[in-house]
């Protein structure tokens, strides 16, 4: 293939900063597409006459325009996909997919200037079952994806005899499985990469049912296997080149270990989740392992794929060629916690993206880096996972959730890529919460995301907290920043969501709101570096995912010791809980707000809309003792209701009746509280609450309503809006902390 990059002429060339323009290619059927990138490369197809631009064809455009990004910003239309998307989640629904029913992606950008995206064998009811292996889908832009198909038809014949094969060297019968039913096998964890022009390959993780010897015994191994293509927009196209590596025990034949024996488990190395690299010298290198023991790096032959040493008996003695150890979470414990291993190379430094914890909720993202291949990987706080064992640290992602949603859990298994151009991404699954959307099984739902990742400038990655949504990346003035924030910071805890709390970025440099009251801020727009205190946060461009409908926002990204920061810049009006005033008690949420010092103020400018059906269908305000909501330890001092009535874990009913007033029409009050807007203050000095609110409704009446109590305890106070039937319009800039 002849490769000519040609910069297209002197007033195109006005994009050679990466933020400045974009080309616009118009067809000549009409269509317009979108060609990014600092240089378009003109390819040719072979020895033919044919021609493509920005992988569109020559043939087919009438012309090429720059759009400058401020109008391209100002004309921005975000990604309109549902997250939760049950109702297309059939299989023959799969052309609306779109990232719908993602588990565990691998993403590669091919030569036709397409990404790939290869997943495990999951889905929504098991919907895939029938349907061949290892979906594919793929996008010019990382954001509307093509479903292509599976790549794999069946269960690839060599897995049977290569089993046997191993049974009968161990003293052991044939398997009793039904190779003939590939449900009873999984299919997991497909690692693609670019080997050069014209070949790619795919590592994937097969699992075997059963235990090794029945009752007593350790479940059945794995194994890792290998398939090519030169040409990964025809997924038929994938060849099966057979075996690569299997599980590997230091223990001889002594497989008698209960299968529920974690820390004792049979295996050292558990042949799933490969992750395949090659260095910078030309070595190719597979690091795979899951739970057991930790992480083995495993040479590679370049030319077959295939280990590069001799292995001999996955079994006691010398098991050196199956791997070495990279990284494990506890020296000693076989039962790690840990899996997907994920290795990329940046300026210098080898980095390990690991998962932790179970998958429908608590997974999270670390991250270690090397200067080798095979390690020492030390954290960010000094700790060597390779030679000492230990917990990885920065944490990448972990549950979350901003205000004006549910958020997500299950974020993790990454896949770690780049454009070519500079531009870095992160990619995985994530997990709707349990039971939301009045769906019993939404922690099944399976949405894939892909989000950005920007290296600081000590050379850690961070990850922005919302998907990408290709919001034009024009110059951020340092006046944008002013304002209310949602800031979360991802603190480990098992199974727990880390929620936003409300900050504000004052125009005397000031920051009000915990947890970075009183901290003066800078903005180097040179790097798009907000600096508050010490801590640097990346700055960019990307879609509110939580708006409805989506629109650009700024979000940051950065590292404050072992946990990532993450924040987005609230809406001048922004909407809380359902539009259709469907939203149950308890399901959508204000920014929180938090003050250490326990005597504040917090002021909350909204308009209430309501279903008019009862009167307690309306807002509702909290009062904690500034713990983050479902942690452990929190208290709701005082939950108050719009219609004067209310309950918490401090004041009797008695009290709370002495300390409520109100001068409300109870005959129109269901009426006039739909679209009324709502100045509330609540204060609290020295154990003392009072709540003003004063209501105006559409129509221009005005009620107050007042409620005081006494003798709070001291520390630290918290409070936030919610509501049941109903939905808050928060003009953010009259909602903050003092």
């Amino acid at each position: 293939m002849t490769r000519k990059a040609i910069l297209l002429a002197a007033a195109m060339t006005c994009m050679a900063a990466s933020v400045s323009a974009q080309f616009v290619a118009e067809k000549n059927n009409g269509e317009t597409v979108t060609m990014g990138g600092n240089n378009l490369t003109i390819t040719q197809k072979g020895d033919a006459d044919e021609w493509t631009i920005g992988g569109t064809d020559i043939s087919d455009i009438k012309s090429i325009s720059i759009t400058p990004l401020s109008e391209r910003l100002g004309n921005y239309s975000a990604p309109d996909y549902a997250d939760y998307y049950r109702a297309i989640s059939s299989w023959e629904q799969r052309d609306k997919w779109n990232l719908a029913n993602v588990h565990d992606p691998s993403v590669v950008r091919a030569d036709d200037g397409y990404y790939y995206m290869y997943t495990t064998d999951a889905s929504f009811g098991n919907v895939h079952h029938g349907h061949g292996h290892f979906m594919c889908r793929r996008s010019r832009n990382l954001v509307d994806w093509e479903f292509m198909g599976t790549t794999m038809p069946s269960l690839p014949s060599w897995v049977e005899p290569k089993l046997n094969e191993i049974r009968a060297a161990m003293g052991l019968g044939k398997s009793t499985a039904d190779f003939g039913d590939d449900t009873q096998f999984g299919f997991w964890a497909p690692c693609v990469r670019k080997v050069k022009s014209g070949l790619y390959r795919m590592y994937y993780a097969i699992t075997c049912p059963g235990t090794i010897d029945g009752d007593g015994t350790w479940t059945e191994r794995a194994f890792i296997g290998l398939m090519e293509t030169a040409t990964p927009g025809d997924v038929n196209s994938w060849v099966d080149k057979g075996y690569v590596v299997t599980n590997a025990s230091d223990r001889g034949l002594n497989y008698h270990v209960k299968a529920d024996n974690w820390a004792q488990c049979y295996f050292k190395w558990n042949a799933i989740d490969p992750s395949y690299i090659i260095t910078p010298e030309g070595e190719h290198w597979l690091i795979y392992g899951s739970w057991h023991s930790g992480f083995a790096a495993l040479q590679i032959d370049p030319d077959t794929g295939k280990p590069q040493k001799e292995q001999g008996n996955p079994w006691g003695g010398d098991i050196s060629a199956y791997g070495q150890m990279v990284s494990t979470r506890q020296m000693g414990n076989r039962w790690q916690a840990s899996e997907a291993p994920e290795v990329v190379y940046h300026d210098g430094y080898y980095y390990l993206f690991m998962a932790y914890d179970e998958l429908s909720v608590a997974y999270n993202t670390r991250v270690v880096r090397s200067r080798n291949i095979t390690g020492p990987y030390v954290g960010i706080d000094g700790t060597d996972v390779t030679n000492h064992g230990g917990e990885a640290y920065p944490i990448v992602t972990h549950p979350y959730s901003f205000s004006e949603s549910c958020g997500w859990v299950g974020i993790s298994h990454c896949a770690v890529f780049d454009d070519g151009e500079g531009n870095w991404f992160y990619s995985s699954q994530g997990r709707l919460p349990a039971n939301v959307y009045g769906d019993a099984y939404s922690n099944a739902i399976m949405m894939g995301q892909v989000r950005r990742l920007i290296w600081t400038e000590e050379g850690w990655p961070v990850v922005l907290p919302e998907c990408y949504g290709a919001v034009p990346q024009a110059a951020i003035d340092e006046s944008e920043l002013v304002g209310q924030w949602e800031n979360i910071a991802l603190d480990y805890g098992y199974q727990h969501q880390d929620v936003a709390t409300a900050i504000t970025l004052r125009a005397d440099h000031t920051v009000g709101g915990a947890p970075m009251d009183g901290q003066r801020w800078s903005f180097d727009a040179r790097g798009n570096v907000l600096t508050v205190g010490s801590t640097k946060l990346y700055v960019a461009r990307e879609a509110d995912w939580e708006t409805a409908p989506r629109r650009a926002t700024l979000v940051y990204a950065g590292l404050d010791g072992k946990r990532t920061l993450w924040g987005k810049k609230s809406q001048k009006h922004t909407t809380y809980g359902a539009t259709d005033n469907t939203a149950a008690f308890w399901t959508a949420f204000s920014p929180y707000y938090r003050d250490d010092s326990g005597d504040c103020t917090f002021h909350f400018d909204f308009t209430n809309h309501t279903d008019r059906a009862e009167a307690w269908n309306n807002w509702i305000l909290v009062i904690t003792n500034g713990k983050e909501r479902a942690a452990k330890d929190y208290k709701e001092y005082a939950v108050i209701r719009a219609d004067a009535y209310g309950w918490g874990d401090f004041a009797n009913d008695a009290q709370r009746k002495a300390g409520m007033a109100n001068d409300y029409d109870w005959t129109t009050f269901n009426d006039d509280m739909d679209g009324a807007k709502v100045d509330l203050t609540l204060g609290i000095k020295d154990g003392k609450m009072d709540m003003t609110a004063i209501t105006t409704t559409a129509a221009g009446k005005t009620y107050t309503y007042t409620y005081t109590v006494s003798g709070l305890p001291a520390g630290a106070k918290g409070a936030f809006l919610t509501m049941e039937k109903a939905h808050l319009v928060l003009n953010t800039d009259g909602c903050y902390m003092n």
